[in-house]
């Protein structure tokens, strides 16, 4: 006779096996599935989630001399324009009144009059704490593709850091850059043709903001993957995972704002602040970019290379090969991939765009319907 642990016990143990044996059957079948699994044991096998945890802390504690330097440069600006100043005094004047609003107006005037201190020891601020964070960030990347940092050596980690500050940061620029400059060139065309008025025309506009913030994050994750932990791979072979981490980056982001709309309204998270909603996004970010890091470790072109350095013996393998082309037929190369991610993100990009308007709608209106129904 058999106790009721002992039946507890079996049917936990079938159930791991059914899951292990619906695994293992998907990564037979599915070429993209088995490489998900693939890259998911090379994450936890780098443990990615305690890198990205570094990353975070100092990623957190970069913002605040990043709020002083953006202080200063507004100081700047506002010190050259009195009449802007001005205007800026009356608003703060109007929108609090009484003595909170005159206090807040002199510290205003204050921070313009210490806009120099401010700017210094905002940039050393940065530059102290972004540097850790991209030393943190690089240390992550070298143990993602090598399986261990390179030895330490501090004057040259300190410049290979500041120069992937530097790269992110040409990165992010030229990727606001096109998208800012595409989108005003193309708005002035539009305008120009007579277009801007044609029923459906917001699905252009759309379609077109799309494919601008994925080129933008491709630029950002190609320097991510190549220029921070120095890869001996071409560009052209990391393309699709860079591809990848803009797609997913996106989508992340989308599921982001949806999230925090839907909780805006929250008690709970209203007591916790947004310093916690900005911890966890900056987590999420981070894993995510070492994961798509070690997903594209794991791109067969990638892992097969004479370039690529073996993780390690105990690298969580593929299944053989000898299934995966019975079933599936020959791989895509890396353009035929990341154009493949292009299209697949642009689609569920512009299905988003519909449907997350739509469902905030909703949310909106609930409330208002169930107080008119009670009422």
């Amino acid at each position: 006779m058999t106790t009721p642990q002992e039946n507890t016990g079996n049917v936990i143990t079938r159930s791991v096996d059914g899951v292990r044996d619906l695994i293992h059957r998907g990564r037979a079948r599915y070429g993209w599935f088995d490489h998900l699994v693939h890259a998911g044991g090379h994450y936890n096998r780098a443990q990615a989630d305690t890198l990205a945890a570094a990353v975070t802390y100092y990623a957190f504690l970069a913002l605040f001399p990043v709020v002083l330097l953006l202080a200063s440069i507004a100081g700047f600006v506002l010190a050259g324009n009195p009449l802007l100043q001005l205007q800026l005094v009356d608003a703060i004047r109007e929108a609090v009144p009484g003595d909170t609003g005159a206090n807040l107006a002199a510290a205003v005037l204050d921070a313009i009059d210490a806009r120099r201190t401010t700017g210094v020891i905002g940039l050393v601020g940065f530059l102290l704490v972004g540097l850790g964070a991209v030393d943190k960030l690089r240390v992550g990347m070298d143990v993602v593709w090598r399986g261990k940092p390179d030895q330490p050596d501090f004057v040259q980690d300190r410049l290979k850091d500041l120069l992937v500050l530097l790269g992110l940061a040409g990165a992010g620029a030229l990727s606001i850059a096109l998208s800012a400059g595409t989108t005003a060139a193309s708005s002035w065309l539009f305008d120009l043709l007579g277009i801007d008025e044609v029923p459906g025309f917001f699905l252009l506009t759309a379609a077109l903001g799309i494919g601008l913030a994925l080129v933008g994050d491709t630029l950002v994750f190609l320097w991510v993957l190549k220029g921070v932990p120095d890869t001996p791979h071409p560009a052209r072979m990391l393309l699709p995972g860079a591809v990848f981490g803009a797609v997913g980056f996106e989508l992340i982001k989308l599921v982001g704002g949806y999230y925090l709309q839907v909780l805006s309204g929250n008690v709970t998270v209203s007591a916790l602040g947004s310093f916690v909603g900005l911890i966890i996004w900056i987590n999420v970010v981070a894993r995510f970019a070492f994961f798509t890091a070690c997903w594209t470790a794991t791109l067969p072109a990638v892992e097969h290379s004479d370039a690529q350095v073996p993780f390690g013996p105990e690298a969580p393998t593929r299944l053989p090969d000898v299934v995966l082309v019975d079933e599936r037929g020959p791989r895509p190369g890396p353009v035929r991939l990341a154009a493949g991610l292009v299209g697949a993100g642009a689609l569920m990009g512009a299905a988003a765009a519909g449907l997350v308007p739509a469902a905030l709608r909703r949310s909106r209106r609930r409330p208002r319907d169930g107080g008119a129904a009670g009422a």
